[in-house]
């Protein structure tokens, strides 16, 4: 059973929003005429404003490249590169598969980021329900416990947020299991404000993000399940155009080579790395992000490909942390399912993760180090 917020109107959201601008037009050229320059629209979280590093250090123009920096909103990501308004975006393969239908020209160009252990199903402090590591501990083997977990939320209500990973996460578990929504009760709303509602009182378990989990868990609610254990993870990394990428890769190829560059300064100079973020984000959302806290979650709650060979070994092998087909396959099964596709995004033509991998190792190489 589904409670509906309208604070969330998630892929609903991105899908007009994608009609209204795709009807509109933008008029403009790829990088706004100038062959250098490449529009490139983040988020302000604490992974997806990563590249303000590699501007700040001057490693773009290092590359050749004048990136403009463009602060999106985390659902108006995808209809700002189908509209043209930005070249090239950070965003997730649900963010794609989500709009996919709905324009023919956006892809998945290469995933860099996932976030591994980021969403978790947690549970009001002092609560009797079993944890994961409660249920290995007592001699369940993995899947077992992973299912006495998911199968004691039948008949409870959990806060989270639909038609996002979140949702999503929740959807897949249960259906891993044989259940679906139909079993619980789920409060749909905001993350910030359904963990408000979870903290007063509301629901028996609640599924938010990275900095909701922490806030959660620092409040005293236990972990019941997270990361790969839920649903599989989402990766973070770039969505542009299939006749953007046909005509520029080179430049899809540098920014990746600066991200990676980025990713090693950030392992090697985490609080420097952590200091920089943490200080334009809370100036453009007002957040109280800490360095400390940003410190403890790098390279924990997500990972960050410091090379290609690390993405091979995470995103694009078959027994991968994140596989991103499993991811994929998760995105199409829900959204279907959900009514927000009609029908399944083919990953042939709309992911293109293998192809600029392949052609970013010709170029750069599996194993690069330093920064």
């Amino acid at each position: 059973m589904r409670t509906s917020s309208p604070l969330t109107a998630g892929l609903a959201v991105s899908a007009a929003l994608l009609l209204t601008l795709s009807a509109c037009g933008s008029g403009s050229e790829p990088g706004g005429g100038d062959p250098n320059t490449v529009r490139l629209g983040i988020s302000p979280f604490q992974d997806t404003m990563l590249p303000i590093i590699g501007q700040e250090k001057g490693w773009f123009e290092e590359e050749g490249l004048n990136v403009e920096l463009k602060t999106l909103a985390w659902n108006t990501v995808t209809p700002s590169v189908a509209s043209g308004s930005v070249d090239v975006a950070i965003n997730n393969t649900t963010g794609l598969v989500s709009v996919a239908e709905a324009t023919d020209d956006m892809v998945y160009a290469y995933g860099f980021n996932p976030f591994t252990e980021g969403s978790a199903l947690v549970a009001r402090p002092g609560s009797n329900l079993t944890t994961y590591d409660d249920a290995v501990e007592k001699g369940a083997d993995e899947e077992k416990a992973r299912t006495e977990v998911i199968e004691q939320l039948r008949g409870k209500t959990v806060v989270t947020t639909n038609a996002t990973d979140m949702g999503k996460a929740l959807d897949y578990a249960l259906e891993s299991v044989g259940m679906s929504t139909d079993d619980v009760t789920v409060i749909d709303m905001d993350p910030d404000q359904g963990l408000a509602a979870f903290l007063s009182g509301t629901g028996d378990a609640y599924i938010g993000g990275a900095p909701q989990r922490a806030r959660a868990v620092a409040d005293g609610s236990p972990v019941l399940l997270a990361g790969p254990d839920l649903a599989p993870p989402p990766i973070n990394g770039w969505v542009t155009t299939d006749s953007y990428l046909d005509e520029h890769e080179e430049k899809i190829l540098k920014l990746t080579h600066v991200m990676h560059r980025i990713f090693r300064y950030c392992d090697a100079e985490t609080e420097a790395c952590g200091k920089t973020i943490t200080d334009r984000l809370n100036k453009e959302t007002g957040s109280q992000s800490s360095v400390k806290d940003f410190v403890a979650a790098w390279q924990k709650i997500e990972l960050y490909a410091p090379n290609a060979a690390a993405v091979k070994k995470w995103v694009l092998d078959e027994d991968g942390v994140a596989y991103w087909k499993r991811t994929w396959d998760g995105d199409n099964d829900y959204l279907t399912r959900t009514g927000a596709l009609g029908s399944p995004v083919d990953p042939e033509k709309h992911f293109a993760g293998g192809r600029v991998w392949q052609d970013y190792v010709d170029k750069y190489g599996e194993h690069e180090e330093g920064y």
